[in-house]
């Protein structure tokens, strides 16, 4: 009977193993960056400034996902929302969320703002424009579907897809990691 439990546990630790990875499991974390929603519940990597839903950086959530696909819980509200993560796995995952909550409050009055609004600024380090906008659809001319986090950040021109048809959002970095242009931006 001993041997049976042994072969049981080690068959049950050997399907999770198989089954996914940390984020497989219902686990919580926090929004990396701004998520943008669209039809009421689905997150897009299309930074669609007239998207009027925006899930703020540092909102918490029960993680769960199976390859490209994940389920974000705001352990707040209940509210579930769908996202298509770009490739399999954690380190793609986290490009959107993050076990440690990111915080806006040690960044300039003007950042907070712009971050609060999902917009990039000339003089924004990569770091606050993530936050602001989320990854972006494209690095340095290539699809970022299976770029991590980390990769993301080595890249200097950066760019958001809007709609369909519509201009795209690009975002240049000098060689310090400060934005120097921005294009397809809405003014305020």
């Amino acid at each position: 009977m001993k041997r049976n439990a042994i072969l049981s546990v080690l068959f049950t630790c050997l399907l999770l193993l198989l089954s996914g990875s940390a984020f497989s499991g219902d686990t919580e974390y926090y929004a990396r960056c701004n998520l943008k929603v669209i039809k009421g519940s689905y997150i897009t990597w299309v930074n669609w400034q007239s998207t009027p839903t925006v899930v703020p950086v540092g909102t918490k959530f029960i993680v769960s996902h199976n390859g490209s696909k994940a389920q974000l819980e705001d352990a707040k509200t209940g509210k579930v929302y769908n996202l298509d993560i770009g490739a399999s796995g954690d380190e793609y995952l986290e490009k959107f969320v993050t076990t440690k909550r990111i915080k806006i409050k040690g960044f300039s009055a003007i950042v907070q703002k712009n971050i609060k609004k999902a917009l990039a600024k000339v003089g924004m380090t990569k770091k606050e424009v993530y936050i602001a906008m989320g990854p972006p659809a494209n690095v340095d001319r290539v699809n970022s579907n299976d770029k991590t986090y980390e990769k993301i950040m080595q890249g200097n021109l950066w760019v958001y897809k809007r709609k369909r048809f519509g201009k795209n959002i690009g975002v240049s970095f000098d060689q310090d990691g400060l934005v120097d242009r921005t294009e397809g931006i809405w003014r305020d």
